[in-house]
């Protein structure tokens, strides 16, 4: 009894673990797009096309994180895989100031950046450090 309860943990973990950081991924590369594109033209993305795009993303990554068979192994890298994803927010918070010049959102998009670096180093050294073990 108490093997099958361990193995059925086990095996929501190993479902849960990526359909979770591939939404994550997903939820970033909607904010990516957001910030980037709606600079350079106010309501260019319309709430259809930023949910296709973070539902492929989060389909994608949730497949390509699935397939290691260990559970460390596959936490490490989702680990990772958000941490990158985070690392890209000071790239589009940089595009959204140079294309849309000094305005009123400026420190929303300031903390964005600071927010992204700072949990995608985070995430990056953790998921390396579970990978290493």
């Amino acid at each position: 009894m108490l093997v099958s309860r361990r193995r059925r943990r086990r095996k929501l973990a190993k479902i849960l673990v990526p359909l979770v950081a591939g939404s994550v991924c997903g939820a970033l590369w909607i904010l990516l797009v957001d910030t980037a594109a709606n600079t350079a033209i106010p309501d260019a993305m319309n709430e259809p096309a930023v949910l296709a795009v973070g539902v492929v993303t989060a389909l994608g990554a949730a497949s390509l994180l699935s397939m290691p068979n260990r559970l460390s192994e596959m936490v490490g890298l989702s680990a990772m895989a958000i941490g990158f994803h985070s690392l890209v927010l000071p790239i589009a918070a940089l595009i959204s100031l140079l294309v849309g010049g000094a305005q009123a959102g400026d420190l929303r998009t300031v903390a964005l950046s600071v927010g992204g670096l700072v949990v995608g180093v985070f995430l990056v050294f953790v998921g390396e450090r579970v990978l290493r073990i």
